[in-house]
């Protein structure tokens, strides 16, 4: 899941009642009938969503919410949170981290991502 990207429904562009689909990654607008998360879960049998002002997960189109201790993992992955110790010692981790596709990185160390053509940006804070 990559949730670096603006909070917008993928099918109206509202920023309102935006839930992102935990399979595919796809954000769409509401959760009742006749929204665009509910058909998409129809469509593709994609069912669990998180609303992302909320933080809370739904299971679509049975419209229950879904409360599992394992997914606090993707909450925290959306909103991460450092304590003022934690953030003191980040520059001195000296351990490489492994990412799924096998390439190391220093763990908290965060490039930029090309969003909309938002290079020339990019190369001027780096």
């Amino acid at each position: 899941l990559d949730f670096d990207f603006e909070k917008l429904c993928s099918v109206s562009l509202s920023h309102l009642n935006v839930y992102a689909c935990l399979v595919c990654g796809k954000y769409f607008q509401g959760r009742g009938t006749n929204t665009h998360a509910y058909t998409h879960s129809l469509d593709t049998g994609h069912h669990v969503y998180l609303n992302l002002h909320t933080l809370k997960f739904y299971c679509l189109p049975d419209n229950y919410e879904v409360v599992d201790p394992s997914l606090e993992d993707i909450k925290y992955v959306l909103k991460p949170t450092y304590t003022p110790e934690h953030i003191k010692t980040i520059d001195k981790n000296v351990r490489l981290a492994r990412a799924y596709d096998g390439k190391t990185y220093y763990a908290g160390a965060m490039g930029l991502n090309n969003i909309k053509a938002n290079d020339y940006c990019n190369a001027i804070l780096h």
